[in-house]
């Protein structure tokens, strides 16, 4: 029997730790997650699911009233729903007040629709864990990127294109 020092035994350790760490993350690596459920509640422009947007790339805007990062990328959403198209943006309201929802909205002029998360578990389905974050969905419902800051009609607009 082979004795090993105790040195030996730590690297073996990690070395264990390190094939089931790469096990873990090569199946994300290679495969896209499909997108979860969109919260039901519309708080402008009816309720929208994935289904509704037949087959093209979608960015999902997570945001809040309170987030200090939402308002410095709102103007820049609705500049950049406007350029890609119907439905190609959608807002969720995560962990806010209905009312402070849609006065977030209508200070920003958002023509794009919003649904309504109040207790952020769908939110949570998307892998939200702070705002304002930004899901990119290709045309097949498969979480592309997601992005947490506040977005540029630039970037978006590089997203949205190479999830087509």
């Amino acid at each position: 029997m082979v004795k090993l020092r105790p040195v030996s035994k730590v690297l073996l350790v990690l070395i264990a730790i390190a094939m089931i760490a790469v096990g873990l993350l090569l199946p994300q690596a290679h495969g896209r997650e499909h997108a979860p459920a969109l919260p039901r509640g519309a708080l402008s422009g009816g309720p929208i699911g994935l289904a509704q947007l037949h087959g093209h790339p979608a960015v999902i805007a997570f945001f809040a009233s309170w987030c200090p990062g939402c308002h410095t990328e709102a103007a820049a959403l609705e500049r950049f729903a406007r350029s890609a198209g119907p439905d190609r943006v959608i807002g969720v309201a995560d962990n806010d007040g209905r009312a402070a929802a849609v006065a977030f909205a209508r200070g920003y002029a958002w023509s794009f629709p919003l649904l309504n998360d109040p207790t952020g578990s769908v939110a949570a389905a998307w892998g939200v864990a702070e705002l304002p974050t930004t899901v990119i969905v290709n045309a097949k419902g498969e979480i592309v990127a997601r992005r947490v800051g506040p977005e540029t009609v630039a970037r978006l607009a590089s997203e949205l294109h190479a999830a087509a």
